[in-house]
């Protein structure tokens, strides 16, 4: 059980800092959280960064752990109040989404401020997430009460992606590897899509049977795609921040 709560902690530090280093995170704002077994095997927490820490400063032990009921159980600081509304409301709602990943990222943003913020399928990288992203349009101000946080989850009903009007997105998973590849390829497909309208030339989208084809051979094996390039860039950050595993 320690190994894996140890697990836990690394791979979501890892995840701080690898969405730092790709520029996907604003300030000291945004949150990522994992569900994981208590220190004391009782039950389980929700890990979450301590409020103020920039995300180059995240490491495994400055995780903080909450209970259900928002309280701080594990660890010393600040939970931003956004962080604990948003993550245990939905998981109110999605109780299989281990892994929670809030981000401002400014290609995904910019389509989440659009009157249509639809993903577009005009690469193979918006064919991955094909009927699996959901929008949210009822921006109402910053999140704080949990009963935001379970309207979120309604939006986001059985998806993966939510992209929250005049806000941000979210990414669900059972794993941290699988939350941060959502991310990335999320931010790439908002970026080709931008890019692409920029030119003011009529846009080719893909077929939807080419996008159903597509999509079922991502997910098919989800997770080996997903760990490749989580742990790649684990085994960057072992080399250049190890600190992160303090």
């Amino acid at each position: 059980m320690l190994v894996l709560i140890r697990a836990a902690r690394l791979e979501l530090a890892a995840a701080y800092r690898g969405l730092d280093l790709l520029g996907l995170n604003e300030g000291v704002c945004n949150h990522l959280s994992m569900m994981a077994p208590r220190a004391n095997e009782e039950g389980q927490i929700m890990l979450v960064n301590d409020y103020g820490l920039h995300w180059s400063e995240v490491t495994a032990s400055n995780l903080v752990g909450l209970n259900e009921h928002a309280e701080m159980v594990e660890g010393q600081g600040i939970v931003d109040i956004a962080a604990s509304c948003i993550h245990l409301g939905i998981r109110k709602i999605r109780p299989d989404a281990t892994v929670l990943m809030h981000t401002h990222q400014p290609y995904a943003t910019a389509l989440a401020c659009m009157k249509d913020p639809e993903l577009l399928m005009v690469h193979q990288n918006s064919a991955r997430f094909y009927k699996r992203v959901a929008y949210d349009n009822n921006y109402t101000g910053l999140a704080e009460a949990i009963d935001e946080g379970k309207r979120l989850g309604e939006a986001l009903g059985d998806k993966d992606i939510l992209f929250m009007g005049h806000h941000g997105v979210l990414s669900v998973g059972t794993e941290v590897s699988i939350a941060f590849d959502h991310l990335y390829y999320l931010e790439r497909a908002a970026q080709l899509q931008i890019l692409a309208l920029s030119m003011r030339k009529e846009v080719d989208l893909i077929p939807e049977e080419d996008c159903k084809m597509t999509c079922d051979s991502f997910w098919k094996n989800i997770k080996g795609y997903s760990d490749a390039h989580f742990f790649s860039m684990y085994r960057r950050l072992r080399k250049t921040q190890p600190d992160f595993e303090q």
